[in-house]
């Protein structure tokens, strides 16, 4: 499937400037300058504006030639089909989830289920999603004191916490 940047391009652009105000409300380091919980988001949100805004002007110099939506034969694929509707689901539960089972938990099972949609392989999954969680955790609640959700796994915030 193929969408014209016409259509993409102002839907990121949207999503870039949705990802700026929510880093402009995150917390604000305590003593002045610094990173902050926001300056990633702001990154990202900044990078998405510029991306957003080259797709439209591209899909509006092409917009005579291009069809808005074209669909390609994946779209008949069971496989396909089980993949879009994983991440779909695995971001929605992540949504979801996330404050009741906290980031440790939900991030795994999230990550889990994406990487054995893909990969088809039980253990890696388990050995990669186990590994990329906790190194998200300690990136971003540790080192950048991003504050990320403990959920269910509040008593024990002071054991898992590496500072």
């Amino acid at each position: 499937m193929k969408v014209s940047d016409i259509i993409l391009g102002p839907i990121i652009v949207a999503i870039g400037v949705i990802a700026l105000i929510a880093a402009s409300v995150q917390p604000k380091p305590i003593f002045g300058g610094g990173y902050g919980g926001g300056f990633f988001p702001s990154i990202i949100g900044v990078g998405l504006l510029g991306a957003g805004l080259i797709l439209s002007w591209n899909g509006w110099r092409e917009r005579a030639g291009v069809p808005f939506v074209a669909f390609d034969g994946w779209i008949r694929s069971p496989r396909h089909i089980a993949n879009v509707a994983v991440v779909i689901g695995a971001l929605l539960f992540y949504i979801l989830a996330s404050n009741w089972l906290g980031f440790i938990i939900a991030g795994f099972i999230t990550l889990f289920a994406t990487l054995l949609q893909f990969t088809r392989s039980p253990m890696r999954s388990l050995v990669v999603a186990a590994i990329t969680t906790l190194a998200v955790k300690a990136t971003f609640q540790d080192m950048l004191l991003v504050p990320l959700p403990w959920g269910l796994l509040e008593p024990y915030a002071g054991v898992l916490t590496w500072r």
